[in-house]
């Protein structure tokens, strides 16, 4: 279902009072993942701002209800029980992708307050090279091409400028880059992001309890990288992960996680290193006779948006496949 018809049909159960209603009979079964990638205020970010998932407040009140209504699971229960122990449950799990440094500083106390064991797929390289992503380059240097310009001018900018990055094969990456900035006047970001977690940090949530999973050396999309740089990306970054944080990664996210990023092909080599690996499509889990279950792409919902629009998300994932 469309995202705007889904709204509007959920909005009108939530003035009936539908939603409580169904929250309090349940009207799922199966593990639920949520993503997110940054928590914090938008506003401020001079780089991307669409990878901002929700305020804290918002994460706040969001970590506190799933609490509240649903089992929260960890990455071990997922692994470790068949697929048909789900078609039951109403299971949720927390996750981020990337490794921002808000992950740190916002997210990590809500989570040791509440109890919740989140799981974080970490770019390795981020974190060694403090290198810019290229999305947020992108946002940089339009935000200051179109400096005094309004907001949707340069919200458009950023979206059609990553649109063309998508578009083009790997091999024309770092040319596309140095014309956009050429074309901006602004150059290319120079110096280390300031956007990154350090693997202190990353070491103190580990002793916390917090979760790690393999999310690639460099962010590539995969289905767009040629076939002999996938071992690399996909065991150099669990490789630094268990070597700094001294544990043990079983789970890969597929990074953007659309379905046309990754294949059949790039699963069986996941398969050979990992136990299971995610997208971020949406939709809910759900054991083999009760539906879909997939443990090279178990589905993930990537949070957006009030807390309004949350309780629509959790009261009726199914429609988001």
């Amino acid at each position: 279902m469309k995202w705007p018809t889904y709204r509007k049909l959920a909005k009108r159960a939530e003035s009936l009072g539908l939603n409580r209603l169904v929250r309090l009979m349940g009207s799922w079964r199966g593990l639920l993942v949520l993503t997110y990638h940054r928590v914090g205020d938008a506003e401020c970010c001079e780089f991307d701002r669409g990878v901002y998932s929700t305020d804290e407040a918002s994460f706040a009140q969001q970590m506190e209800f799933i609490h509240r209504h649903f089992e929260v699971v960890g990455i071990d229960d997922v692994v470790r029980r068949p697929a048909d122990d789900w078609k039951k449950r109403q299971a949720v799990m927390i996750t981020f992708d990337d490794g921002y440094v808000d992950n740190y500083e916002i997210a990590f106390p809500i989570l040791q307050r509440l109890g919740i064991s989140a799981l974080f797929f970490v770019t390795s390289g981020f974190i060694d090279r403090r290198s810019i992503a290229w999305w947020d380059e992108i946002a940089w240097m339009m935000r200051k091409q179109y400096a005094g310009s309004s907001q949707n001018e340069i919200d458009d900018a950023i979206v059609q400028t990553v649109e063309g990055y998508y578009e083009i094969p790997e091999a024309e990456f770092e040319d596309y880059l140095n014309r956009v900035g050429d074309v901006a006047q602004t150059g290319r970001f120079e110096g280390a992001s300031p956007v990154w977690m350090n693997w202190d940090m990353l070491r103190e949530m580990a002793a916390a309890g917090m979760s790690f999973g393999g999310h690639t050396v460099s962010h590539p999309i995969l289905t767009r990288t040629h076939s002999g740089n996938w071992e690399h990306e996909l065991t150099e970054g669990r490789r630094r992960l268990e070597e700094e944080l001294d544990v043990d990664v079983q789970v890969f996210s597929y990074p953007v996680g659309n379905p046309d990023c990754f294949s059949v092909d790039i699963k069986q080599q996941t398969a050979k290193h990992y136990r299971a690996a995610f997208s971020c499509y949406g939709g809910v889990n759900q054991g083999k006779s009760a539906g879909s279950w997939d443990r090279f792409d178990l589905r993930r919902w990537p949070v957006f948006g009030s807390m309004k629009q949350f309780r629509l998300t959790t009261t009726w994932p199914q429609f988001l496949n």
